[in-house]
């Protein structure tokens, strides 16, 4: 049985609710978040996929992530997920919007920030984590772009962006 999400239009509004083959269908949205965990020293966590994940097997993407679930908000799916899959509360900060659309993907995503802890990942999601700092992220990227899941090189972007033009405060 296939999972049922809530779906949306491009402005984020509720219009059914349906399947991922739905919203392709249908020309909707399902949502989507990531979340990335920085260290007192600027690093940012990245974790590599399993190899018998059903998507992004064996890529490197982002702390925490996935789909905001029938009824959730972006913020709870957010803490869910962190929860769920590295097991770990922590203050999430919303820095923005990005949408993903591929031939597997069609999602809104929302980005998400937060001080990085001590995890625990659940192997199920997480094969290994690292932390390294944007610079050497970008680089890696630019080298070596298909290891990097499609929804990581979108929420890289954006976090560049808004850190390049503001110093982010208040991460709990």
């Amino acid at each position: 049985m296939e999972i049922e999400y809530d779906l949306v239009d491009s402005h984020d509004d509720i219009i059914c609710i349906g399947t991922e083959k739905d919203a392709k269908k249908l020309g909707l949205f399902t949502r989507s978040v990531h979340i990335l965990l920085v260290d007192k020293q600027g690093k940012i966590m990245v974790c590599k996929r399993p190899s018998t994940t059903k998507r992004y097997a064996n890529k490197i993407t982002s702390s925490a992530g996935g789909h905001v679930e029938q009824g959730e908000n972006y913020k709870v799916a957010a803490t869910r997920e962190l929860q769920e899959e590295l097991g770990i509360t922590t203050f999430l900060k919303d820095i923005g919007r990005f949408d993903v659309i591929t031939s597997k993907e069609r999602a809104i995503h929302h980005l998400f920030i937060g001080k990085a802890k001590k995890v625990l990942p659940d192997p199920n999601e997480i094969v290994n984590y690292y932390f390294f700092i944007p610079a050497i992220i970008k680089r890696d990227m630019k080298l070596h772009s298909r290891k990097y899941c499609e929804p990581f090189h979108k929420a890289f972007a954006l976090y560049s962006t808004v850190t390049k033009f503001s110093k982010i405060k208040n991460l709990g």
